[in-house]
């Protein structure tokens, strides 16, 4: 059986109290995602995971009648990822549309061979092989990002199927939020999911906590309390 971790908008924004929509949570918390993301370093466990993206007029910020305040604006301190050194190579895919094929684009690997294109196969064969890859998201879901379904299928594929694969998922946010959206979206397409309650913090505290807990358990979901 294989473990994928599943890191979800570990940002600034969200996690630091400096941060534009920082999310309280027991320090404990924090120490838990890291802990989690190393110990999957260490043993080789794939890692994929979101990172929250907008820009300055996204249609969710207060400033444009939207229920939040201005946060993770691509390109500003606090849409950086917080452990940003784990795993220590990762690989951004951004938004996109799909067609037939994942392309996307990175740079030259040598001098003068002009950039690449990385299809789901080859990004899922880098995941297995210790890097993490990380979706650009503007809504809740990692699958908003029309690449993460194929190359978390393909990733799949390369740890044996369905029946050979738990996905754990970390982060921010619960309470029904991007946690709870990757999450679901993982197990509407047939996935063994868990999500690792000691390493969230929730929009909402501890009911907002109890909440995702009971509406994931419904929808066959591990909600698991301790480490």
């Amino acid at each position: 059986m294989s473990t994928v971790i599943v890191d979800v908008d570990t940002q600034r924004d969200f996690m630091l109290p400096e941060g534009s929509l920082f999310v309280p949570a027991e320090s404990v918390v924090r120490m838990s995602i890291a802990r989690v993301l190393q110990q999957a370093q260490r043993a080789a466990l794939p890692i994929i995971g979101s990172v929250d993206s907008h820009a300055h007029d996204a249609w969710e910020f207060q400033t444009n009648g939207g229920p939040f305040a201005p946060h993770c604006i691509k390109g500003t301190p606090g849409w950086l990822r917080v452990f940003h050194d784990v795993p220590e190579r990762t690989r951004f895919v951004p938004m996109q549309h799909v067609d037939t094929v994942v392309r996307n684009v990175v740079g030259e690997q040598r001098k003068g061979m002009g950039n690449r294109e990385l299809d789901a196969r080859a990004l899922a064969a880098e995941a297995v092989d210790g890097v993490g890859i990380y979706f650009e998201k503007e809504v809740y879901s990692l699958f908003e990002n029309a690449a993460a379904a194929p190359v978390i299928e393909a990733l799949v594929a390369a740890l044996g199927g369905p029946d050979e694969v738990t996905f754990d998922v970390l982060g921010y946010c619960t309470g029904g939020y991007c946690v709870d959206a990757a999450a679901k979206g993982l197990r509407e397409r047939g996935y063994r999911v868990r999500v690792l309650g000691f390493a969230t913090s929730a929009i909402g505290g501890a009911s907002g906590a109890q909440r995702s807990a009971t509406e994931l358990g419904a929808a066959g979901i591990e909600w698991v309390t301790k480490p």
